[in-house]
């Protein structure tokens, strides 16, 4: 959105042009709708405007400076943040979604103020318009969002590219050792992420006008949910292990285990689900339907892991035949 993955040639260039130009245009597009707002609606605020909070009348003038400054703060100020290159990724992505969230939402208050304060026929004038507020800082979570997960920063050197020049040079000092080695992260597609949350954030926003809490208790549910499909997948001249966030172990399948391990391309529910999985002697681990590698074990159970890629789960796969002394035939076929 911001930013289509191109980059400068300078390696020291610190920001983002096009995720900076994103968050102050925006921000300022935000402040000219509100005040071009105010100008329609002016006629209906004789006495002037109560800011959100409370208080004394103001004039118009006066409020539209505190509601332009407060868009611009909070949109430009954090999102302009999430241009600087210094900073990781993912990071930066959060930044900039939360600038959505944050200016939208403002920019949605001082709406509702204006409305519900603006006199209309058989209508009573309230300080805030909470229809107006609730969907608009709904729809303003959800933008948020959209935005964090759809945003591709800059590529820029990062220490886990460090890591893999210093994994390729001791490849090349010693190959035989590095080349029973692997590891990746596993995370859900984007669009499972995007399902997730909108399905956790649009009722919540609903369900809000009854308790708030309501609202806070499915993000953090929706939160919790991707964790369990995020994990680490590392393969070593003894085990196959996988941790959900590189720290809780969820399946561990030691080599000698392994009587044959092939690349599928594979649904997840015919595997019991995302997610750790453990059923009828099988173990697996799917964030997702696509690649893997299945393991048939020694004992007759099964073992199944997402990999990125069918490449991936090629090699993942050739590794655990070569490490369970089986030959390359018996294993890393796809169908």
């Amino acid at each position: 959105m911001a930013s289509d993955g191109s980059h400068d040639s300078s390696p020291d260039r610190r920001l983002d042009a096009r995720a900076l130009r994103f968050a102050l245009i925006f921000a300022a597009l935000l402040a000219a709708a509100l005040i071009l707002g105010s100008v329609l609606i002016a006629g209906q605020l004789p006495d002037g405007v109560v800011f959100p909070w409370g208080g004394s009348p103001v004039s118009i003038p006066v409020f539209l400076t505190v509601g332009v400054l407060a868009i611009l703060l909070l949109g430009a100020g954090v999102g302009s943040q999430g241009a600087r290159t210094s900073l990781p990724r993912n990071l930066r992505r959060v930044l900039l979604g939360v600038a959505m969230t944050l200016q939208l939402s403002a920019f949605t208050l001082f709406v509702a103020t204006l409305l519900g304060q603006g006199q209309h026929v058989g209508v009573a004038t309230e300080r805030v318009d909470g229809f107006v507020l609730l969907m608009g800082c709904g729809l303003a979570a959800s933008m948020g969002v959209v935005l964090a997960l759809t945003f591709k920063p800059d590529e820029q050197w990062t220490p886990a590219d460090d890591s893999a020049l210093l994994l390729m040079l001791e490849s090349e000092r010693d190959p035989e050792e590095a080349k029973d080695q692997l590891s990746y992260f596993l995370h859900p597609r984007s669009s499972i992420v995007l399902m997730i949350l909108l399905v956790a954030v649009l009722p919540g926003a609903f369900l809000a006008l009854i308790s708030p809490w309501i609202l806070v208790a499915m993000v953090l549910a929706a939160l919790l949910v991707i964790a369990l499909l995020c994990a680490t997948v590392t393969m070593n001249r003894a085990e196959l292990a996988v941790k959900v966030l590189g720290l809780v172990p969820v399946l561990t399948v030691p080599c000698q285990d392994v009587a044959a391990a092939v690349s599928l391309d594979i649904t997840a529910r015919d595997y019991g689900g995302w997610g750790p999985r453990r059923h009828s002697g099988s173990v697996t681990f799917l964030s997702y339907s696509g690649p893997a590698v299945v393991l048939r074990l020694e004992d007759g159970g099964q073992a199944a892991v997402s990999a990125p890629s069918l490449d991936l789960a090629d090699e993942l796969s050739a590794i655990l035949n070569r490490r369970a002394g089986k030959s390359p035939g018996e294993g890393s076929r796809r169908p």
